[in-house]
Parts: C-alpha cells; sequence; structure tokens
C-alpha cells in the first residue's frame, strides 16, 4: 500500500476579513475531521465552499474529506480545480501532492477490479502531478518516496500487461491450431482409437462398416484393449511393429487375435499365467516378511535416534 500523507489533513489559516463568513463551518469541519467523522465534514466544508467558493482552505479540506471517505474522482476533481487558481508554491505543491495520492486511490481500484490499462494510465497521471508537487516543493521527501512508490508500481503492472498479453497470444495461437487440427482431414491410417498402437483401419477387418469383434464381447476390436480376450493386451501381442502385428505361428490370424499364437497346443492365457511366476498367495506372504523387516528397521533406527539426542544434551559445551 502506497504511503499517503495528506500535506494538511486539518488546513486551517489565517483569513482575512473578507473570508470571515465560512470560518464557523470550517471549524465545525475539523472538529467532524479530527473525530473520524468524515461525512460529516464533507457536509460542514461544502457549505464553507459554498458560501465563499475563493476560500482556499474550505475547497482544501473539502478535498481531504473526499479523499478519506474513498471518493477518489471527487477528490480529484477538487484538487485539480484548486491547483488552477494558485500562485503560491507552497499551496501549488499541496495540492499536486494531493491530487496524486487522489489519482493513486483511482489507480488501486482498478488493480482490484483487474482493469490494467486503467490502473497504468491513473498511476502515469500521478506521476506527472509529483514531478509537479516536487517542482514547487523540491525539499518534500514524502513526495520523493510516494513518486518512487508509484514508479516501480507502475514497472510491475506493465509486466503483468506484458505477460497477460503473451498469455492471450499463447492461447489464440492454441485455440487456431486446434481448430486447424479439426479442420484436416483424419488420416484413417493414423487413428487408434484403443492406443494398442495398431491402426483401426488393421482392427477394423476387411468391412469397415461391420468392424471385427474377435472375443464377440460387443466391443470391436478397435476400441478393445485386449481383443481375443487372452489376458495379454493388444499392444503386447502386437509386436514391435503395431502396423504390421506379429503372427507368430503364420497362421493367417495375428497373435493378439490368436488364442494359441505360438500353435503349441497350450493356450495362451495359460501360458501367461506361468510366466507371471509367483502365486498371489505367495506375493502376500513376502510382503508381509518385507513390511515386518521394515517395521523392524525403523524402530532400530529411532532407538539409535534417541540415543544419540541423549547424549547430545547430555555432553558439556
Amino acid at each position: 500500500m502506497i504511503k499517503i500523507i495528506l500535506t494538511s489533513a486539518i488546513c486551517i489559516a489565517t483569513l482575512t476579513a473578507a473570508a470571515q463568513e465560512e470560518k464557523p463551518f470550517i471549524r465545525e469541519g475539523n472538529g467532524y475531521y479530527r473525530d473520524g467523522q468524515f461525512a460529516q465534514a464533507e457536509n460542514s466544508y461544502q457549505l464553507a465552499f459554498n458560501t465563499d467558493k475563493s476560500s482556499y482552505e474550505a475547497a482544501f479540506n473539502l478535498g481531504n474529506a473526499f479523499y478519506r471517505q474513498g471518493k477518489f474522482n471527487e477528490a480529484k476533481e477538487r484538487f485539480a480545480e484548486l491547483a488552477k487558481s494558485q500562485t503560491d508554491s507552497d499551496k501549488l505543491g499541496e495540492c499536486y501532492f494531493n491530487l496524486a495520492n487522489s489519482q493513486v486511490g483511482i489507480m488501486e481500484q482498478f488493480i482490484k477490479d483487474n482493469k490494467l490499462d486503467e490502473a497504468i494510465k491513473a498511476g502515469k497521471e500521478a506521476l506527472e502531478s509529483y514531478k509537479n508537487s516536487l517542482r514547487n516543493n523540491p525539499d518534500d521527501k514524502r513526495c520523493k518516496y510516494n513518486y518512487l512508490y508509484v514508479k516501480r508500481l507502475l514497472e510491475q503492472l506493465q509486466d503483468m500487461k506484458n505477460q497477460q498479453q503473451q498469455q492471450n497470444q499463447d492461447q489464440d495461437q492454441q485455440q487456431q491450431q486446434q481448430e486447424q487440427d479439426e479442420d484436416k482431414p483424419q488420416n484413417p491410417e493414423n487413428q487408434d482409437s484403443d492406443g494398442d498402437g495398431i491402426p483401426d483401419q488393421v482392427e477394423k477387418g476387411d468391412d469397415p462398416n461391420n468392424p471385427r469383434d474377435t472375443d464377440g464381447d460387443g466391443v470391436p476390436d478397435y476400441k478393445d484393449n485386449d481383443s481375443d480376450n487372452d489376458g495379454i493386451p493388444d499392444s503386447v501381442e502386437a509386436g514391435k511393429n503395431p502396423k504390421e502385428p506379429q503372427d507368430t505361428d503364420r497362421d493367417g490370424t495375428p497373435d493378439y487375435r490368436d488364442l494359441d499364437s505360438d500353435n503349441d497346443g497350450t493356450p495362451d492365457s495359460e501360458e501367461e499365467e506361468n510366466h507371471r511366476g509367483i502365486s498371489k498367495e505367495e506375493a502376500e506372504r513376502i510382503l508381509e516378511v518385507i513390511n515386518n523387516a521394515d517395521s523392524k528397521t525403523q524402530k532400530k533406527a529411532k532407538d539409535n535416534q534417541d540415543t544419540y539426542r541423549t547424549k547430545s544434551r547430555d555432553k558439556n559445551w
């Protein structure tokens, strides 16, 4: 959050005889302002300003009351108008400083609403107002601080905008590429609905309108990961070149559709069970042994750790 410091939260100056009529309203507004009742202070300052529109104190304090309520646009308008009528450098410095603070308030509102372009514009206006303040009051450290803060904030906002633009461009390119891909006619030779590496064109068979269903399970081969239902995935039985599935026994039926792919009299499903090695029961027994051993190892490590900590505490450093 920016370090906003109003130059004169309660601006009370010596009034000339011609400006006495608004004085009670200003005094009343000052009381409300000190108590944090900024809406009531606004009303009193507005009455003072309506009584004498040339009153610097009434106009300035009215702008402050607007600012404290978050009415940054009203505050901006009041300080900008007031600056036009001033020739004193001190007063000009005050007006431009509070004008800049109001513009920063507007910028922060735009940031919350994710309106980066508007926020950057308001921030640049604030920088110009801070510059005008420093031209009239070069020694104002608060103004220098706020100027540098807003400058860094603008750099961050610009980076955010650039990132958003890049993201939008990337999304547009992805969308365009996707639309182009969708418009391209699909090459039947490259389609592989079940992802087994075997082209749909091969798995469908000679009649694409009546796709082959080897195991008769109602799922055609080109959508079935195990076309012959032997427990061995088609991707495995297809071999090294799935586009030309292997046929081990060369009987004209590729292995992924052949229940006895090597024609040795033993179904592939039984051979797969033998190749799998240990039984389910044996696997569970081995897992239990491993878990027990692991538990003992962890306990031993914990005991050693506790011993080490005890020795560390007892050691006289």
